[in-house]
């Protein structure tokens, strides 16, 4: 009985060390899908606008009034969203196929190894994370875009870089 909630405790710390590792550039990924669906959404209401521009007849001009309308819904929807919040990023999603591979042809003189091997691997990613928080905390510029480097850079030699 102890193996087993031996084992249930490593699979649980091994879960969530990948949850951990994976939520920044999870987060990261949805912010970057949500400023493409605001730029695509963006560009169709551009071209909603130009084509009721165009329009001579005042009939097909307010029938565009309800997309146009709907596409704005839409983009101050995305605006407002915070990809740091969502709920499913708590989560593991491929729980079931992880379960499976780790429980699969389970002897109890492989499970033993198998616990030993997950312990090692929720060790490997909790210090993966770990580095690379500290290497993003002790290396910003990392991160940084040139402008902002550059900037820095100036601003650290008491210089101001002008605005284009």
């Amino acid at each position: 009985m102890s193996s087993r909630s031996e084992a249930l405790s490593s699979y649980k710390a091994l879960i969530k060390a990948l949850v951990r590792s994976s939520r920044r550039a999870r987060i990261a990924q949805a912010a970057e899908d949500n400023k493409r669906q605001i730029t695509l959404l963006t560009y169709k209401k551009i071209n909603a606008v130009r084509q009721q521009a165009q329009e001579k007849d005042a009939k097909s001009k307010i029938k565009l009034i309800p997309q146009i309308g709907a596409l704005t819904k839409k983009i101050e929807s995305l605006k407002n969203q915070d990809p740091a919040k969502f709920k499913k990023f708590l989560f593991y999603g491929n729980v079931s196929q992880l379960r499976e591979a780790l429980l699969r042809d389970a002897q109890p003189e492989t499970l033993i190894k198998r616990m030993e091997h997950i312990r090692d691997l929720a060790g490997f990613v909790q210090n993966q994370l770990e580095y690379e928080q500290l290497v993003e905390r002790y290396n910003p510029g990392l991160n940084m875009s040139q402008n902002e480097n550059v900037k820095r850079t100036a601003a650290r030699v008491g210089l101001h870089v002008p605005e284009n």
